[in-house]
């Protein structure tokens, strides 16, 4: 029964470290570890179609981009 338990623990254990390890990496494929601002603001505004509304500043610490479908 003991090591049943302890079977347990080590899996789950494993599994936070996994789930870690994942979330770790993801974090910086994304590149969401800061970075140039002006950089992240030139790749959105190169992406976005010209008529786009964009409101405020663009040299605001962080860019808020919302798309929405109502179809």
């Amino acid at each position: 029964m003991a090591n049943r338990k302890q079977l347990w623990i080590m899996l789950g254990a494993g599994a936070a470290a996994i789930a870690i390890a994942v979330a770790v990496i993801a974090v910086f494929a994304l590149n969401l570890t800061g970075g140039d601002s002006s950089t992240n603001a030139a790749i959105v505004s190169d992406e976005l179609p010209p008529y786009a509304h964009i409101l405020g500043d663009p040299n605001a610490p962080v860019t808020v981009v919302e798309f929405s479908d109502f179809m």
